[in-house]
């Protein structure tokens, strides 16, 4: 099964990474050449003249990966020109500590301006004059250091605003804004820290929200599991199930599975992996529509591809590589040939989260120093308890919020199987306590085993495998670490 029939898009997404990837050590207008060469040799490792249209799709995925990272290129290079002075009216649309101070995201007409404050002054949904100087954001490090510019960038800020003023705006003198997804995130988020038992709160407000509380955070850090506890396609994946079971068929399925996935996405805060599995998704289910179901890979790359395009700086976002490498496993383990058989590929699903563990590894330990052993472990079952316990519980919190009477039992049951799952991730982590800390022969194997997987996945002979996953690891060590 060649790549161009079954997955053009991921050539090109490894284009667009190969070619960001190196952007700090070349000019700009070097990374289409990059791209390409890396979309022609990716092509070339499976490309078949005989097979009936390779050719014309191969053209086809050439100029689209020509066009995208043309596109990126112009993007990375300009700037947004930055008046003297703004004075003009928006909505917080992020609040968050940033250190020893308050950070305070605001969208307006002008651009988006990101505000430091002593204090937590103002939340989001709130609609707020401001006015003051606007200031290029702070760059940094460069590599995997943290650029505090292209954290921003990547969620649509432009510039810091200094000798800041501003004043908060009653609704009622903007009725036609007064309803907005920030406002309805912030009371959502306010309801479930208000009137559910603790634990259920910060997990259900993880999972409605994508607000995580910081000790809870800093616990599945150390449990291996904190890709469980952020917004991605694993809670998307659960929402559009279970949505799936009411909306089985008719005209109205597609159209309302969007509106209702979108909805959820934008709830959540819009984090990069979240847009990824809506994006994914979104896909399928338009290719449902039509008639034409897509393959998981190729839906995959797709949609990080759509993000790369759409705003180039995601690509430094911890979140969107993590997201993107365990949408690629899931899909890469699941994948099936044209008869419906895996011919080898991994049939038990318990395997997976072990394997997202394996090929991200790398970033993970690459960003936080060391990885706990333990997770390898955790993540054959967290998976199947939190696919049980955050919708049986969000069914029962939101009985709760509505004011159904005889919930309270049951909510102080979920809260119950909650902390029993961090007694038992506790005891696993004090059983295991070692960290693997980064280490170039683990990030060789672990990549070298990601890549096989995906071979795998295109039904590659192992021969095959046994000579593409060691040059793809070195090709990936080069371009990232070196």
């Amino acid at each position: 099964m060649t790549l161009p029939a079954r997955a053009p898009f991921l050539a090109i997404l490894a284009g667009l990474v190969a070619s960001l990837a190196v952007s700090d050590r070349l000019v700009s207008w070097a990374l289409p050449p990059v791209a390409l060469a890396v979309v022609c040799g990716m092509m070339l490792t499976s490309f078949r003249v005989a097979l009936r249209g390779q050719l014309r799709v191969a053209a086809f995925t050439i100029f689209v990966a020509f066009c995208c990272s043309s596109w990126i290129a112009f993007s990375l290079g300009r700037r947004p020109a930055l008046p003297s002075f703004v004075r003009t009216v928006g909505t917080v649309v992020e609040s968050r500590p940033w250190g020893r101070l308050h950070v305070v995201a605001v969208n307006t007409e002008q651009g988006g301006f990101i505000l430091k404050l002593p204090f937590a002054e103002l939340v989001e949904g709130q609609r707020v004059r401001i006015e003051g100087t606007p200031r290029p954001l702070r760059g940094g490090g460069t590599g995997s250091d943290f650029r505090e510019d292209r954290y921003w960038y990547a969620r649509g800020m432009t510039a810091q605003m200094t000798s800041v003023k501003f004043e908060i705006l009653p609704f009622e003198i903007l009725p036609r804004r007064g309803w907005s997804i920030h406002r309805w995130r912030h009371a959502l988020y306010r309801s479930l820290a208000l009137f559910m038992p603790q634990r259920t709160g910060e997990y259900l407000n993880a999972a409605w929200t994508g607000k995580r509380d910081r000790e809870l955070n800093e616990k599945h850090r150390l449990w291996g599991t904190s890709h469980l506890l952020a917004v991605s396609g694993f809670h998307v994946g659960i929402l559009m199930l279970g949505a799936s079971l009411i909306f089985r068929r008719g005209m109205g399925r597609v159209p309302c599975l969007s509106l209702l996935l979108w909805f959820y996405v934008l709830s959540t805060g819009g984090s990069s992996s979240a847009v990824r599995a809506g994006t994914m998704i979104q896909t399928a289910l338009l290719g449902e529509l039509v008639g034409r179901p897509g393959r998981a890979i190729n839906s995959v790359s797709l949609a990080a591809t759509v993000l790369l395009v759409h705003s180039p700086f995601r690509f430094w976002d911890i979140g969107w590589r993590l997201s993107v490498l365990a949408a690629l496993v899931i899909a890469a383990a699941l994948e099936r040939d044209a008869s419906g058989n895996r011919r080898g590929q991994v049939s038990n699903p318990v395997f997976i989260s072990p394997l997202i563990w394996v090929a991200t590894y790398p970033q993970v330990a690459w960003t936080f120093d060391s990885v706990p052993l333990a997770g390898l472990l955790i993540n054959f079952f967290a998976p199947a308890f939190f696919s049980f316990a955050l919708p049986v519980g969000s069914v029962i919190a939101a009985l709760r919020l509505a004011g159904v009477p005889g919930t309270g039992f049951l909510l102080r049951l979920v809260e119950w199987l909650f902390v029993l799952w961090e007694s038992v991730a506790d005891a696993f982590a004090y059983l295991i306590p070692w960290q693997l800390s980064w280490s170039p022969f683990f990030v060789h194997c672990c990549a070298a085993a990601s890549i096989a997987l995906l071979c795998r996945a295109f039904f590659v002979p192992w021969r095959g495998v046994l000579l593409l996953a060691p040059l793809g690891s070195l090709a990936t060590f080069l371009l990232f670490i070196a």
